[in-house]
């Protein structure tokens, strides 16, 4: 199964890493810093080589089940050399760095789904995404369905908990290792949105405070897995704030469409952990309307 490949490699990447090391694994054409490799840093060219092998084995194994996983072309950068190659994913061809987005976040749930033993959720995934596959006619949607496949089956097969440990396990492996200093749940969730905004998944997002203290409302507009079925999609968005927010515990409630294509979601940090993979809407009479693109 292809989450115990992509954990071997991921794990293997993580053993070459050294913190603060001299060298960087960068794709020599975008400049950007894929997946598994992202944030690590090697102490020699050598580890540096080795660790860029692996991240090429890793996108292939990916590859496998989607073939619209982005190529990359590793190279090792000497970071003491200035930033050279080194590039922002902003600076990155636009549809890559959705791409990229889609498949960083499938491949490090997978990874947390065979470290957690989750085998039926798992199989189950892959299933499903193989089925749906045949039947997609973009194939830039592929990526979306293999999101959705998980995005279902962790919802239907596994207990909050386990959903829970298996979104803090994915976002631990996106984490940069050097990360810094832990920043406040606004400062995460303002940025979360950014980072959805930029790669895409989402449009014209805002975060407002809620009326209580540690609630926040988002709006945003155009997001990828909106879908009618009573439910919004949220594991993306989990993902990506969990990488923000190590050490801080949210739940996603009160998922309404407000028209336009255009989503409210609360946010509220503190508590119990819940809504992390999918969340009823609120307003199932706007949400089928059919005069409306949801």
């Amino acid at each position: 199964m292809v989450g115990a490949t992509l954990r071997d490699i991921s794990r293997h990447v993580d053993c070459l890493a050294a913190p603060g090391g001299p060298y960087a694994v960068v794709c020599g054409r975008t400049g950007c810093e894929p997946h598994p490799v992202s944030g690590r840093r090697f102490d020699d060219r050598d580890t540096a080589a080795e660790a860029a092998e692996a991240t090429a084995e890793y996108r292939a194994t990916l590859r496998q089940y989607d073939p619209q996983v982005p190529f990359y072309e590793p190279l090792v950068h000497d970071i003491e050399d200035g930033p050279g190659g080194v590039a922002s994913a902003a600076e990155a061809d636009a549809r890559l760095r959705y791409l990229s987005f889609c498949h960083d976040v499938a491949g490090a749930t997978f990874e947390a789904l065979s470290d957690r033993g989750l085998r039926e959720v798992e199989t189950a995934a892959m299933e499903t995404h193989l089925t749906l596959a045949e039947v997609v006619d973009d194939r830039d949607d592929f990526c979306l369905t293999l999101l959705w496949s998980i995005m279902s089956e962790l919802a239907y097969r596994a207990s909050r908990r386990q959903q829970a440990t298996v979104v803090d396990d994915a976002a631990r492996s996106l984490r940069c290792p050097n990360a810094g200093t832990a920043v406040r749940p606004d400062e995460g969730i303002r940025a979360t949105m950014a980072e959805l905004e930029r790669v895409g998944f989402v449009d014209r997002a805002t975060v407002a405070a809620g009326i209580d203290d540690g609630t926040w409302i988002l709006t945003f507009g155009d997001y990828a897995l909106a879908e009618r079925t009573g439910r919004l999609p949220t594991l993306p968005i989990s993902v990506a704030l969990a990488r923000r927010l190590p050490d801080t515990a949210f739940r996603f409630a009160a998922a309404t469409p407000l028209g336009d294509r255009r989503w409210r979601l609360r946010v509220d940090v503190g508590g119990e952990p819940d809504g992390l993979v999918s969340v009823d809407a609120t307003d199932d009479e706007r949400l089928y309307d059919t005069d409306s693109e949801y």
